[in-house]
């Protein structure tokens, strides 16, 4: 007998059974869901939360036009043109957007969710930094408010499944999935998202590597697209339009008016075109979004404009003209006829025209051309041009100095073959520039004639712009070219280095010279030297915050180069000399060395040979400082100096007539005129002199004690001083001239007392309130030594340039202050100073120099005599100042050395000047006077003559006209010295620009 139970038919067990089944489905899809995330098409939001808190505000949506469609629950958008994207009060900008837009139920109402991709973004902030900008962007959010669209033309179907529509769809489709992986942290704003990062790439056998792994050739210069640009779209306008179609391509043909306006996005400068006709060559096919009057990128292959056509950009500031124009979308390329380019130098706030026969623009800031003209002038003819037969002119952006300043951008031109032009007349030719459009080679041209010299043309030149290689920062390289009719040529550089830690110069010149020669002096001589020369370097370098080099070196080839050629460094130039210096500072103390050689036998500096009248060689000196030590708790303060030196006079070569110098400079010891071709070691001022080498050490401690006693600034002061000379100093050998003992102590004594006018007030003199500041100060200072310090040469002026005796000094400054400007604006000024001194020396029989002289700073080098020294200034008003100064000298009864003199602004365009000054030891009285008028903004006159009382004639006339023009000035200038009987005319270029 057989049992059934558990029987399949058994109505439990069929539900038992059923169950098992269920559980087991459920379980596997529980499973399958925990390993395998849901996957995404990108073209919809359906199902989805975003992880972005709802912000309470509307979402807009502006476009030029857009495509509508919905998937699911999702409405579907593309917008292109001029895009604007307001999501709850946050902006997003772009040529063309992908739009997703749901709504999903909370319990606060509907919540409106929004992923936008912009495949180009930015946004007028974006240019601070402040805004959105960037390439495949997603921006994911949500609101809660209306959602608004606002389009100019609606199209109601679903947008052409191009590349564009699935980058987007790919781009939505990662992000969503990335949700699936993890948790995502919820957002506060609405979120941008940068690109997405490219999966590494595992190779497989037999597989084939994606395009972006594959080997290129070289990188264009332009790294993408000017041109077509993906979403860019051109819109247009016109009197009238004609479309013919066909099956390789459609022409767009319009005529009058017509203007076209290309806006390629990406914060890329929109570009409008405007002409009497044009035609745009498309691709074939639907020509139905033409009735909004825009195309897109990729449906444009060209467009050609004729009739003056005119090309503007809206953000690079440029304009080009030109009776015939294509651009070519698929060679990204712009050519124009005949073509005038305008454009702007920002950084030197500068315009440049560039005038070409044939133009190319081959990206967004970089045109190339043929047979072009370059200048700063809007003429056809301009009066000054660069000519070349070709050119590249960039435009290089700015950016962040490293100092953290904002440079402005700037043009450079790299030509071949150029001229300069001056109204269009070719003067120059050079092979090739390179660099800004301001700096080109050609730096300095001077033309004119001189008596001695003949017909002169001196020309500067950049090397770096002739070599057309960049500038190293901080370096300046000229080359000098020069020709003379009556002399020669010659030729040299001037080599500059100025950066923080190295300051460098290198002077090279030379010149193949004739004939006859006028000097400083105003001797005129034979050419001594058929090549001359002069070679002169310097530089500084900071090794550390502590250590200091510096280096010289000059060296000529006669003894009259300078004073021939170069009369300024003759009168004022330090004394030239090959030296080598270095210092260690810290603190209050430095410690020296010195290495000084003179290389020439001849002296080429006025004042030096006037007194001392010789150079020192030091080889080595040795010199250790103290500054301001405190002693006693700052009751005393106290500076020292220690010294160790060889040294060596070194007497002039050659005779006054070889040295360009009048016989009046030297005394014959004799008695009697010195001869012209008398030995310069003959003279008076060189005998007894050491002229071998010496070796000596000295030191020198000043202290002073300043204290105040009531109202009285009071500070006793002492120095004294101690030289050793290994050898005998003098001829003589007299013991007392190898140590020489210097002590010298004093007090200055100095109070202030003031008092306010309140009520002062006088419109002819300019006064508001008046300030009385009386200054008295007293001086007692004795000093002595073992030596006669008239007899002792001059090693060095700090040891050795000292006077003995004693003086006191009785003054008196008087300031009047008062105010000017007006209400909210005054500020102070010293309307009057008058300054007086009395000095009476013990000793005033004898002096180094003519002229009895104080030195506040340290009495010891003071002329000593008796006389009244006195200064004044006047700041009558704001345009009118008088200035002077004198000596007089009690023992003689006369000025020793005068001065006064005035300034006077007429206008802004017009100031003059009056100068009379008195020199008695040279027994000079001159009388400068002249001034500046500016007639017009064209012209600009200044004279200034300089009359001589002892002469009676002028000692000096100088003047000169000044012309300018749109490109540079134009000086011409006419110069006599009766010194030297020269007279020189001529005519040369200043703020040159291109």
């Amino acid at each position: 007998m057989r049992t059934v139970t558990g029987s399949s038919h058994h109505p439990l067990s069929r539900l038992t059974v059923l169950a098992l089944f269920l559980m087991a489905v459920a379980a596997s899809s529980v499973q399958a869901n925990v390993s395998s995330p849901r996957s995404f098409s990108g073209d919809r939001l359906s199902r989805i939360v975003l992880p972005v808190e709802p912000r309470t505000g509307n979402i807009n949506l502006n476009a030029m036009r857009a495509n509508a469609w919905t998937v699911d629950d999702t409405k579907r958008l593309l917008l292109q043109g001029d895009v604007l994207i307001q999501i709850a009060g946050f902006s997003f900008e772009g040529e063309t957007a992908m739009v997703w837009l749901n709504r999903i139920p909370s319990a606060d109402g509907l919540i409106n969710q929004i992923a936008v991709w912009i495949p180009d973004a930015w946004s007028p902030t974006s240019e601070a930094g402040r805004g959105p900008k960037g390439r495949n962007l997603l921006v994911v959010g949500s609101a809660r408010g209306q959602a608004n669209l606002n389009v100019a033309l609606m199209i109601d179907k679903p947008a052409p499944n191009t590349s564009l529509v699935r980058r987007a769809e790919e781009r939505l489709a990662d992000y969503l999935g990335s949700l699936q992986t993890g948790t995502a942290a919820l957002a506060q704003y609405p979120k941008v998202l940068g690109p997405a990062e490219v999966p590494e790439f595992v190779p497989t056998p037999g597989g084939s590597l994606p395009g972006e792994h594959l080997a290129t050739g070289p990188t264009p210069r332009a790294s993408r697209p000017w041109l077509r640009r993906p979403g860019g779209v051109v819109s247009f306008s016109a009197r009238k339009v004609k479309l013919e179609t066909g099956d390789d391509e459609n022409l767009l043909i319009t005529d009058g008016d017509v203007v076209l306006d290309y806006r390629p996005g990406s914060g890329q400068s929109n570009i409008r075109l405007s002409a009497e006709r044009a035609v745009v060559f498309m691709d074939p096919g639907s020509v139905r979004d033409l009735a909004s009057r825009q195309l897109g990128m990729d449906e444009i292959r060209g467009v050609y404009l004729e009739g003056a056509v005119k090309a503007e950009s809206d953000k690079d500031d440029y304009v080009v003209r030109s009776p015939r124009m294509y651009y070519d979308f698929q060679t990204d390329q712009a050519i124009m006829l005949d073509a005038v380019l305008r454009t702007y130098d920002r950084k030197r706030a500068l315009p440049v025209f560039a005038r070409a026969a044939e133009m190319r623009q081959i990206a967004e800031n970089q045109w190339s051309a043929q047979q072009v003209k370059v200048s700063s002038s809007s003429f056809a003819t301009p009066t000054l041009a660069i000519g070349a037969s070709s050119v590249v002119v960039d435009k290089v952006p700015g950016g962040l100095t490293d100092n953290g300043d904002l440079e402005a951008g700037e043009l450079t031109i790299d030509s071949r073959n150029n001229t300069l032009e001056a109204g269009g007349l070719p003067i120059v030719w050079w092979p090739r520039y390179r660099g800004s459009i301001t700096s080109i080679p050609l730096s300095g041209v001077r033309g004119g004639y001189g008596e001695y010299e003949g017909a002169i043309v001196e020309t500067s030149w950049d090397v770096f712009s002739l070599a057309g290689v960049d500038r190293p920062d901080g370096w300046d390289l000229e080359l000098n070219l020069d020709g003379y009719s009556e002399r020669g040529f010659g030729a040299g550089i001037d080599w500059e280095v100025n950066t923080a830690d190295n300051q460098m110069a290198l002077d090279l010149y030379g010149i193949k010279d004739s004939g006859t020669q006028r000097t400083d002096t105003g001797i005129t001589m034979e050419v001594p030297e058929e090549y001359r020369y002069a070679a002169l370097w310097e530089q500084t370098l900071q090794l550390s915050d502590a250590w200091l080099l510096q280096s010289q070196l000059s060296y000529m080839s006669d003894a009259t180069y300078i004073s021939a050629w170069r009369n300024e460094w003759y009168e004022d130039r330090r004394e030239f000399e090959t030296s080598l210096y270095i210092k260690r500072e810290s603190g209050n103390t430095a410690f020296t060395a010195l290495a000084k050689y003179a290389l020439n036998d001849f002296i080429s500096n006025s004042w030096l040979m006037a007194s001392p009248g010789y150079q020192v060689n030091k080889f080595p000196e040795l010199t250790y400082r103290r500054f301001g030590d405190s002693l006693f708790g700052d009751t005393l303060t106290w500076s020292s100096q220690y010294n160790a030196s060889r040294m060596q006079i070194v007497v002039p070569d050659g005779t006054p007539a070889s040295n360009g110098l009048r016989t009046s400079t030297f005394q014959n010891p004799a008695g009697g005129p010195f001869l012209a071709n008398q030995p310069l070691a003959e003279a008076a001022r060189y005998q007894g002199l050491r002229q071998s080498w010496v070796n000596r050490v000295a030191t020198r401690q000043n202290i002073s004690m300043p204290m105040q006693w009531g109202a009285f600034n009071i500070t006793p002061f002492a120095m004294g001083q101690i030289v050793a000379y290994f050898e005998d100093d003098t001829a003589d050998g007299a013991e007392d001239s190898k140590h020489q003992y210097y002590g010298s102590g004093g007090v200055k004594v100095n109070t202030v007392l003031q008092r306010v006018f309140n009520d002062v007030s006088s419109d002819l003199f300019d006064l508001h309130r008046l300030r009385h500041l009386i200054e008295p100060y007293f001086v007692a200072w004795y000093s002595g030594s073992n030596y006669d310090d008239l007899e002792i040469p001059i090693y060095d002026p700090l040891f050795d340039n000292l006077s003995t005796g004693g003086l006191v000094r009785f003054g008196l400054r008087n300031t009047l202050q008062t105010q000017r400007g007006g209400p909210g604006r005054w500020y102070d000024v010293d309307w009057l100073t008058v300054d007086a001194s009395l000095v009476l020396s013990t000793d005033s029989e004898e002096s180094r120099f003519p002229t009895p002289q104080y030195f506040d700073w340290e009495p010891g080098y003071s002329q000593l005599g008796n006389f009244v020294e006195g200064s004044y200034t006047w700041q009558f008003s704001d345009s009118l100042a008088f200035i002077g100064e004198g000596i007089w000298d009690l023992d003689a009864d006369q000025f020793m050395r005068a001065s006064t003199g005035l300034e006077l602004n007429h206008s802004p365009q017009f100031n003059t000047f009056l100068e009379y000054r008195y020199v008695n030891d040279t027994e000079t009285k001159l009388l400068a006077f002249g001034g500046t008028y500016e007639i017009s903004d064209k012209y600009r006159i200044s004279a200034v003559p300089q009359w001589d009382f002892e002469r009676d004639d002028f000692r000096s006339v100088s003047g000169s006209v000044t012309r300018s023009f749109p490109d540079f000035d134009l000086i011409f200038y006419a110069n006599y010295n009766q010194i030297t009987e020269e007279t020189q005319v001529g005519a040369q270029l200043g703020q040159i620009n291109y």
